[in-house]
């Protein structure tokens, strides 16, 4: 089986956490500060604020900006639930938006026509590590924007770095994020008073009190990231451009197969030359079956699966936002035929060269009768 994709993982990352173990300190101790100080160095940042999840670090986010019950917050519909859910977390109701099919992304006249005087914030995605125009939608909306680049570590548009062009920028480092701390999140922050907020928020909202012990100024959350987790970060850190590099180096054989092919659509946001391969991510054209292309790869020993979801699509979760007025065609027109193809830094022209034709034997069987 060719897998979706492989953590690039060793010694190093091994040697790390053993220094941990033997430290015997486990949770939020000198490795979460010291991977905080590298990936701020790394982003640009004055802050950054480790954290358990990417979930996590949009709540924390959201938090910091005072989100509460009868707030909106605008989300795209063609996205992890996690995003909607981290809004949810705090009251707030997300309103999800739609997206351009052809990037994957919000647009700011989009975003602009969902604001309502209930909006008080954006969550605004960088899906797949393709840079969305944060600074746009904030331009257009004159709202707080929170950058979602859990997809995006190292991507870069006319902006700077994504999750640093906003003031607020969360990271995931789930294994099948650009790198990863086994499980894990963290937040850029611009503002000191923000960052110092949203320390006390990760540790259940407490804080030394002024006769010893804790004081509880408000609710927090259980969002620490442990030293275990901030060790691997620390060593996937030192090797990010070896990562992102040969994520591209097995973009760019796709590319060269994949756009002979018209039945895989791609397009210029694909190949954004600041972008990082998070994943490779097509549309396949309408007449062709999605679902009955993953299942064709996978008989043939490929591993692949959709894009992302239409999470207004899922009823159990359509109850609990709201949609924008005219719907999301573009999102549920994406959720349908987005496809992942298997990719990761280690990749060789062989793998590529199998997963491509693996895709072409399988689309013939894939088409839709009376489509196209």
């Amino acid at each position: 089986m060719i897998r979706l994709t492989r953590p690039t993982l060793g010694a190093s990352e091994l040697d790390a956490v053993r220094r941990v173990l033997a430290s015997g300190h486990l949770v939020q101790g000198p490795t979460v500060a010291a991977f905080e100080v590298a990936l701020s160095e790394r982003l640009g940042v004055p802050h950054v604020v480790a954290c358990s999840t990417g979930t996590t670090a949009i709540q924390l986010a959201l938090l910091g900006l005072g989100l509460k019950a009868g707030d909106e917050v605008i989300v795209p519909d063609f996205v992890f639930p996690s995003v909607s859910a981290a809004v949810l977390m705090t009251g707030a109701m997300p309103v999800v938006c739609d997206i351009d099919p052809d990037t994957f992304n919000m647009n700011p006249a989009l975003v602009q026509a969902a604001v309502t005087e209930y909006t008080q914030a954006v969550v605004a995605v960088h899906q797949f590590g393709v840079p969305c125009d944060a600074l746009a939608i904030a331009d257009a909306t004159l709202l707080p924007v929170i950058e979602d680049a859990a997809c995006a570590l190292g991507a870069r548009d006319r902006g700077g770095l994504c999750g640093t062009q906003t003031g607020l920028g969360c990271f995931s480092f789930h294994p099948r994020k650009i790198i990863t701390t086994g499980e894990g999140g963290a937040v850029a922050v611009h503002d000191k008073g923000i960052a110092d907020r949203l320390r006390h928020l990760r540790q259940h909202g407490m804080r030394p009190g002024p006769q010893g012990g804790m004081e509880f100024p408000e609710f927090g959350v259980a969002g620490r990231m442990s030293d275990l987790h901030a060790a691997i970060g620390l060593a996937q850190l030192e090797r990010l451009d070896e990562i992102i590099a040969g994520r591209a180096r097995a973009a760019a054989l796709y590319r060269g197969l994949l756009t002979l092919d018209d039945r895989v659509l791609t397009g210029p946001s694909t190949w954004h030359p600041g972008r990082v391969y998070q994943g490779m991510v097509v549309r396949l054209a309408d007449e062709y079956d999605r679902d009955v292309v993953v299942a064709g790869l996978r008989a043939l020993g490929v591993e692949s699966t959709i894009g992302t979801y239409s999470i207004s699509s899922h009823p159990g979760l359509l109850k609990a936002i709201e949609v924008v007025k005219g719907g999301v065609p573009g999102s549920k027109l994406a959720a349908r035929q987005s496809l992942t193809l298997p990719l990761w830094p280690e990749m060789t022209e062989g793998d590529v060269d199998s997963v491509v034709a693996a895709l072409a034997q399988t689309l013939p069987e894939a088409r839709r009768l009376g489509v196209g």
